[in-house]
């Protein structure tokens, strides 16, 4: 039997990217005929698609203009991040001192982040990888996916985010302390650590995105 997911997934998936990356910029209308053209797919799978995403947050469905991508907006900053603070720092206090096994595995990850330059998209992945060495160990696996689901809204703040290369500088200090914490069995110094981190994360972008 195929385990291929259905291409309404996969278009789905795509689309998502494109707007992860900006490429379907902020408020802008999507020309779903061009959008579907350069996917090489027909409209059907697109438009399921876009429900798809219209569910999730990341478009709307307008009479008049079609789907229109979410802008990127303050008020959904200020909203998401103390979730995910405060949900990420319940994950590591749940995984205990077991966390500070991976103590070695989050130094590696964030030096390598550290090394990347000027790439983005590489830049974010090492940090989503990070963040998910940090709470792997929580035996919670709802709230685990409740992270996971939070992480893709936000993915396009983030990706703003890793654009200032001075701010990759003041993250990788920042993993650098948690670390620290850990590998000395200070998880409740590092869940501190952790929403400061997060928290300095949310200011920068408010400072930084024109557009809000």
């Amino acid at each position: 039997m195929s385990t291929h997911k259905p291409l309404r997934e996969d278009v789905r998936q795509m689309v998502l990217e494109r707007l992860w990356r900006g490429e379907l910029a902020p408020g802008s209308r999507i020309n779903e005929s061009s959008l579907a053209t350069e996917l090489g797919v027909s409209r059907t799978p697109l438009r399921e698609a876009l429900f798809r995403l219209e569910q999730e947050g990341f478009v709307r469905a307008d009479m008049a203009r079609g789907f229109l991508v979410m802008p990127l907006t303050a008020r959904e900053i200020r909203e998401i991040y103390p979730i995910l603070w405060s949900l990420e720092g319940l994950a590591l206090r749940s995984a205990g001192h077991a966390a500070a096994g991976d103590a070695a595995e989050l130094e590696q990850l964030n030096n390598a982040f550290a090394q990347v330059d000027h790439a983005p998209e590489h830049m974010l992945e090492l940090d989503t990888r990070w963040h998910q060495a940090l709470v792997h160990r929580c035996p919670n696996q709802r709230l685990l996916a409740m992270i996971a689901s939070l992480k893709q809204v936000i993915y396009r703040y983030e990706w703003a985010y890793m654009r200032n290369m001075k701010l990759r500088e003041s993250s990788f200090m920042q993993h650098h302390e948690i670390i620290k914490q850990l590998a000395v069995g200070e998880i409740k110094q590092a869940v501190m650590l952790l929403e400061a981190h997060w928290r300095f994360g949310m200011d920068a972008l408010l400072q930084q995105l024109d557009w809000l």
